[in-house]
């Protein structure tokens, strides 16, 4: 009896250090970080990229237990910033955010000194949000087909402007050149601002721009929007079609956001970032806030983001080498 007894309390002793072994194996594996984390911004202060990065640091500080310090880097179109990123000890204690261009400066900028897929290790997409076309008032198309029907009675003749050469703007126009048949005058401007104050005046019939920035001059009466290139229409314009809607296939086009960090940081910092990066961004608050502005909430995984981040390159690939796209 004694014999069955003491192979019992050894069975149970084992069993339970083998629990304590493989708890504690588990909590030495959750990454926590040492001291403070950097948020590097390739952009100025004020921009939307730096009040995402703003609006996400405090509760992310707060749940990592350490503060997250956001940095303007700006300099060469995003280029500069993007590199420092990437060019970081892979600690996981730096990482930055980086917007549409990050996926298209592969074809439209000469010697770019890092690759956006083999140099990082993605985070997460933190928002996107479609582009809208919209016209002065007064002008005759109404609709994107009356638009259309306008560029190819009088080819070449007919121009639209965005906030630069090679943004979501740009593309979305090219494409849509592209994918109807017509053929339209690009004009780029140093940010959307002074593009809509031009379609404001008369100045230009037309700009593509993204939802968000035009918002307020939709609801001021100051510009009439035809569509969106968004694949399903937006919450803040739910009355105006999509490109798909009004006729026009593969122009769907978003300018996002997203988050990554240098390649080869620990995989149980990049579990745990992500992790708590997630929570912040579906607080309620803060989806509210994007709501408002027409902005979706994506908050996707490290592997999803890694891919789209991949599927992006070859796309715009393809539609910068179909339009000669350039940044001059």
């Amino acid at each position: 009896m004694n014999g069955r007894k003491h192979k019992a309390d050894f069975w149970i002793a084992a069993a339970l250090g083998a629990a304590v072994m493989f708890s504690g194996s588990a909590f030495a594996q959750e990454w926590t970080p040492s001291k403070p984390l950097r948020l590097v911004v390739p952009y100025p202060a004020g921009g939307t990229s730096d009040t995402i990065a703003r609006l996400i640091a405090p509760g992310l500080g707060d749940a990592l237990g350490q503060p997250v310090v956001v940095e303007n880097k700006t300099g060469g179109g995003g280029v500069t910033g993007t590199e420092a990123i990437l060019r970081s000890p892979a600690d996981g204690h730096t990482f930055g955010i980086v917007a549409s261009s990050y996926a298209s400066s592969v074809n439209l900028v000469p010697d770019l000194p890092f690759d956006p897929v083999k140099d990082a290790q993605p985070l997460t997409m933190v928002t996107r949000v479609g582009v809208a076309l919209v016209t002065n008032p007064d002008y005759p198309a109404k609709t994107l087909p009356e638009l259309l029907a306008l560029a190819k009675e009088k080819p070449g003749t007919i121009a639209y402007g965005s906030a630069g050469n090679g943004l979501s703007g740009h593309f979305s126009g090219e494409a849509m050149k592209l994918s109807a048949g017509v053929d339209m005058v690009h004009v780029p401007y140093r940010g959307g601002a002074p593009g809509l104050n031009d379609v404001f005046a008369g100045q230009i019939p037309m700009m593509f721009n993204v939802i968000s920035s035009v918002m307020s001059s939709v609801e001021g009466g100051k510009v009439s929007p035809l569509v969106v290139t968004s694949a399903e229409r937006s919450k803040v314009l739910p009355d105006v079609p999509t490109m798909a809607e009004a006729g026009v296939a593969n122009v769907e086009i978003y300018e996002w956001y997203g988050l990554v960090a240098p390649a080869g940081i620990p995989p149980e910092a990049t579990k745990r970032l992500h992790a708590e990066l997630e929570k912040v961004l579906k607080e309620q608050a803060f989806v509210e806030r994007m709501d408002k502005q027409g902005i979706e909430v994506v908050a996707n995984s490290p592997e999803e983001f890694t891919a789209f981040i991949t599927s992006e390159i070859d796309r715009f690939g393809t539609l910068i080498k179909s339009a000669n796209i350039s940044l001059d």
